[in-house]
């Protein structure tokens, strides 16, 4: 029951009060009066009518987790989104769209979040930070208020200054933190495929010649005057004669080539030579060999006539009856004339 509206009965507010400062609401600006913000509350700190003031940051609601400030308990630990936006192309005809591919990193001492684009080689579009780290504002008209922790999932989308953002996926420290929040996590979501991108992949044609320049000046002036040793022998006793050659392979680091030469000791009855292979570059693989005649084809030819004075004649033998040469041979050396079939391949 309300006391009657008496002498001595009415309820004065100011009872017991002992802050009566005045919030400041106007500030000097480059020597402009400008309005300091509308969240500040009014005489002796009380909300003024329809005010409602906002928690600075979301991890530490009042009267609950732990009195170490949140840039201490929180410093130095993020929150890392993979996320991918939709970008609409309008005056281009090979493409409509382009899907660009970005991370969100959510810093859990301020509330405040950075937008980050890898960078692509030659992508002609500008890459990197989209986002520079702040407090980012809900979407309107909820835009009074800030993003904070519990605003974030995976396989949902997060307008972020008009731009949508969908989130796919995060790592395991930020998948961890959720879940101990109690945040129910979405499955991870897969990216789209570029079209545009995946166009290009399919009519890329790759140079004929390598057109990155080998800076050879640079590696002469880095390692001029520097050579590698290697001490080495080459076992030729498998051969007639042959003995065991000791070797001094140099690497010259200046042009990448190569010198060998061959440790002969005093009488040892070899003789000396100034270099077993010169100063040179010397390729990898060894040049693929030439075929012989008859190595690849089973052709044979006949030479009818074994002597030059009597002429040379040579017969492609398609039907392979080369073993009538054999009787032809046989047959002439009956007779006393020696007549030479001779059979080679080609």
């Amino acid at each position: 029951m309300p006391l009657p509206f008496l002498r001595g009965n009415s309820q004065n507010e100011h009872l017991g009060k002992e802050r009566f400062h005045k919030s400041q609401h106007l500030v000097y600006a480059n020597g402009v009066p400008m309005l300091a913000g509308s969240e500040k509350p009014g005489i002796g700190g009380e909300l003024l009518a329809d005010q409602k003031i906002q928690p600075k940051y979301s991890v530490y609601p009042k009267g609950e987790g732990s009195d170490v400030p949140s840039w201490v308990a929180f410093d130095k630990q993020v929150l890392c989104f993979e996320a991918y936006f939709q970008e609409a192309v309008p005056e281009s005809k090979d493409e409509i769209f382009r899907i660009r591919k970005c991370k969100i990193y959510f810093y859990l001492e301020d509330d405040t979040i950075q937008v980050v684009e890898p960078k692509s080689k030659n992508s002609g579009i500008p890459q990197g930070t989209l986002v520079h780290r702040q407090r980012v504002p809900l979407p309107p008209p909820d835009d009074n208020q800030f993003y904070n922790v519990y605003h974030f999932n995976i396989n949902q989308q997060m307008v972020l200054y008009n731009r949508t953002f969908t989130i796919t996926d995060c790592d395991p420290f930020t998948r961890n933190f959720l879940t101990k929040l109690g945040v129910c996590l979405n499955a991870p979501a897969s990216i789209p495929d570029d079209p545009y991108s995946k166009l290009r992949e399919e009519k890329s044609i790759q140079p004929l010649r390598p057109y990155e320049r080998l800076d050879t000046l640079k590696q002469f002036l880095d390692h001029d005057g520097k050579i590698l040793r290697f001490y080495c022998f080459w076992d030729d006793t498998v051969n007639m004669f042959g003995v065991l050659h000791e070797l001094i392979l140099h690497y010259f680091l200046a042009d990448d080539t190569i010198e060998i030469n061959e440790v002969i000791y005093p009488n040892s009855g070899q003789d000396a030579v100034p270099k077993f292979l010169r100063r040179s570059r010397l390729p990898k693989h060894a040049p693929t060999p030439k075929r012989q005649p008859g190595e690849i084809t089973d052709r044979t030819v006949l030479n009818l006539f074994g002597s030059r004075g009597q002429g040379e004649r040579y017969i492609v033998d398609s039907l392979k009856v080369w073993q009538i040469a054999t009787l032809l041979n046989y047959f002439h050396s009956i007779q006393g004339k020696k007549v030479h079939a001779c059979l080679t391949y080609v």
